[in-house]
């Protein structure tokens, strides 16, 4: 590496520690634009200083510094800011990538994540199968990922904006702010209206049912023109098929698990924990049709065991055998 390459490998390390100044960081963006072999080395110093950091509380604080400093600005016609001094930071392509906290097969690990520029200023955050992630919004707001899923929210997400979209499963920690304003969840089928609270949704589009577990606080389903209000303890189901809306007591906790990699579950079928399996494992299971794929048992593990043990200990529950081969897992009548 020559010395002007060492320069500003310099001054992006100290931009993504946060003490860069206005003039430096300037300085690095003009190198960083000027051709595509200096964006790949300012991709690859960006991965090499997210690999450095291996605690998550620190993980945590620079991705926070990054957050607020980061704000995703003119990705797509690339104009100036109104009202800028400086021309700050223009996204060189239609992604911008931050630091996050992957985790994938329950271990916590630094990885690059990508947010991609959507149509009307809107960003995508997805999780791949097999993944999990926990992101730290503008306004303090903690979400948890769940594999295969999707949130979004527009480029001025902030105090007074607090929207997002959800395709798939994730878990909130809504932070609360003064004067009540609220934060929303959008799913394709219904809006959920929150103060401040925990909860979790699980809203897969190819899922029969939608599932929103009130763990602390208050929350409103907004459903068909009604304001459903759900107190802790309540589990609300959306039936996709029917339209209708059930309400539910139990543990509540236990939908939370996946966020331990635990596989914790009160009442389940075999169908549906096929699916939840398959999203956890990156794998693709098959149930056979001599199974009866609807028949319900609790299950309970909390070790982080792999989809061979799982597999183990639910034969032992239900009569099945299995078949792996490679991603693909066949499971039939014992």
């Amino acid at each position: 590496m020559d010395k002007s390459n060492m320069d500003y490998r310099r001054l992006a390390i100290c931009y993504f520690n946060g003490s860069i100044s206005l003039a430096e960081e300037e300085i690095l963006f003009q190198y960083v634009k000027a051709t595509a072999e200096n964006e790949r080395l300012f991709r690859k110093w960006e991965q090499e200083w997210m690999a450095s950091a291996r605690l998550i509380p620190e993980v945590d604080k620079e991705w926070k510094k990054l957050q607020s400093r980061m704000s995703i600005r003119d990705i797509l016609d690339n104009q100036r800011i109104s009202g800028m001094k400086h021309k700050r930071l223009y996204m060189f392509v239609a992604a911008a990538v931050i630091a996050m906290l992957i985790i994938t097969g329950g271990i916590y690990g630094v990885q690059q994540y990508v947010y991609t520029a959507m149509s009307g200023n809107i960003f995508a955050l997805q999780t791949g199968m097999g993944e999990k992630s926990r992101i730290v919004l503008a306004d303090g707001t903690i979400v948890y990922l769940n594999a295969g899923s999707t949130l979004q929210y527009s480029g001025n997400f902030n105090a007074k904006n607090r929207e997002v979209i959800l395709s798939g499963e994730a878990y909130f920690e809504v932070t609360k702010l003064p004067g009540d304003i609220p934060f929303t969840v959008q799913t394709d089928q219904y809006s959920i209206l929150v103060k401040g609270t925990k909860f979790n949704v699980s809203s897969y589009r190819e899922d029969k049912q939608y599932t929103t577990a009130l763990l602390e606080g208050s929350i409103d389903i907004l459903y068909k023109g009604n304001h459903i209000p759900v107190v802790p303890g309540e589990l609300m189901k959306l039936n996709k098929q029917n339209g209708k809306l059930s309400r539910e007591w139990g543990q509540t906790a236990q939908y939370t698990s996946w966020i331990e990699g635990r596989v914790e579950y009160d009442k389940i079928t075999l169908s549906e924990l096929a699916v939840r399996l398959s999203r956890k494992y990156d794998v693709d299971i098959t149930l056979d049709n001599s199974l009866n794929k609807d028949v319900a048992f609790r299950i309970s593990l909390r070790n982080e065991e792999t989809i061979g043990d799982i597999l183990k200990a639910l034969s032992k529950v239900i009569p099945i055998r299995y078949e792996r081969s490679g991603r693909d897992i066949y499971i039939r009548k014992q």
